[in-house]
């Protein structure tokens, strides 16, 4: 392990732009379950199930029925605190090591860390927009929290709100800005994430037909791992983060 963290070190020290990419594994070590995970809701309720519900078209033709298994099983992230690994990037950044983070995960905590260039491809959980183009008004987790009806409304013109997160169905947020950065990385380093969720995954492999440093940090394999110059399986990747942070 030491060796890995003296090599993970240099690789930042001679970076020339390093870019980050992380999935459920990194937010699982604050004690946000991974939906593909053990006790994640995939596994729990089935994932097909799952995906008719949390989806455009179930949003648009019943919100209702959306927004009563939404409330029930997508819990506000509030509350929840930046896991060490999250502290670690913000300071990575403010160091300068670290251009920007492009994230998997609705959770906020990179930006709830100090990290100030995250680009949120699948949205954050505790926003809401108003669906009234016209209006588009942005609203926070307690004022659903405290909304008398199932479906929470604009104060401004009753429009139905809709969660700030890409729902099966719709585009990821921020393409051409995640594009961009991971492509033109000199050092792209992947943290908690098996990297099979496309088009995140694709983008990944672009970058993987350049010649340049790939460092994978996860838990068990994922589908570039052949691609990597160096893949750390980490128990716990706070903790390495920190080591890597006391060698530079």
């Amino acid at each position: 392990m030491n060796k890995e963290i003296e090599q993970v070190a240099l690789m930042l020290k001679t970076s020339r732009n390093t870019v980050v990419v992380t999935g459920a594994g990194i937010s699982t070590e604050a004690g946000i379950p991974d939906f593909r995970g053990e006790h994640g809701i995939y596994r729990q309720l089935g994932e097909d199930r799952v995906m008719q519900i949390i989806n455009i078209d179930c949003f648009r033709s019943n919100p209702d029925h959306f927004y009563l298994f939404y409330r029930k099983h997508f819990h506000s992230y509030a509350h929840v605190r930046p896991s060490p690994a999250h502290l670690a990037l913000a300071q990575l950044e403010g160091q300068g090591l670290v251009k920007a983070v492009v994230t998997q995960n609705i959770d906020g905590l990179h930006q709830k860390a100090g990290s100030r260039r995250v680009v949120a491809i699948h949205g954050t959980a505790d926003r809401y927009v108003c669906t009234n183009r016209a209006c588009q008004e942005v609203y926070d987790q307690d004022y659903v929290d405290t909304y008398p009806l199932t479906v929470p409304c604009c104060e401004q013109c009753e429009e139905a709100l809709k969660p700030d997160v890409v729902l099966f169905g719709e585009p990821i947020k921020n393409y051409y800005d995640a594009l961009e950065l991971i492509t033109g990385a000199h050092l792209l380093i992947v943290i908690g994430s098996s990297l099979t969720v496309y088009p995140l995954a694709g983008f990944v492999r672009d970058y993987c037909n350049s010649n340049k440093d790939l460092l994978i940090i996860n838990k068990g394999p994922t589908q570039m791992d052949y691609a990597a110059t160096l893949k750390v399986d980490a128990g716990h990747t706070g903790d390495f983060l920190g080591r890597v942070l006391d060698r530079i």
